[in-house]
């Protein structure tokens, strides 16, 4: 594994782990707040933590943004039919049509 591999896993664990524990944390927080029917605060501690959980989604599609990897969104599709076409030619019947 490459360094930037070893980087970008490392960063993507690390944003499953804090993510995962928010998660669990809402959750377990969900429930006892239903449990002694004190809603007080509840709504803002989530609207803040999933804030908090947006920001590295926002993060990478600015990167992507910046780095290029939206300027031909067209072309992987288009080239996914050509090597259709090209896997399907070698097993098409003869006179090129299909059933």
């Amino acid at each position: 594994m490459t360094r930037k591999g070893l980087v970008l896993f490392t960063l993507a664990v690390g944003v499953m782990v804090i993510a995962g524990g928010a998660f669990v944390n809402k959750m377990v927080e969900f429930a006892i707040t239903m449990s002694h029917h004190d809603i007080e605060g509840f709504g803002a501690t989530a609207v803040a933590t999933y804030l908090i959980g947006m920001l590295p989604i926002v993060f990478i599609m600015l990167w992507a943004v910046f780095t290029g990897r939206f300027r031909d969104i067209e072309g992987p599709k288009y080239r996914m039919l050509e090597l259709q076409r090209e896997i399907d030619g070698g097993l098409a019947p003869r006179g090129g049509r299909r059933g």
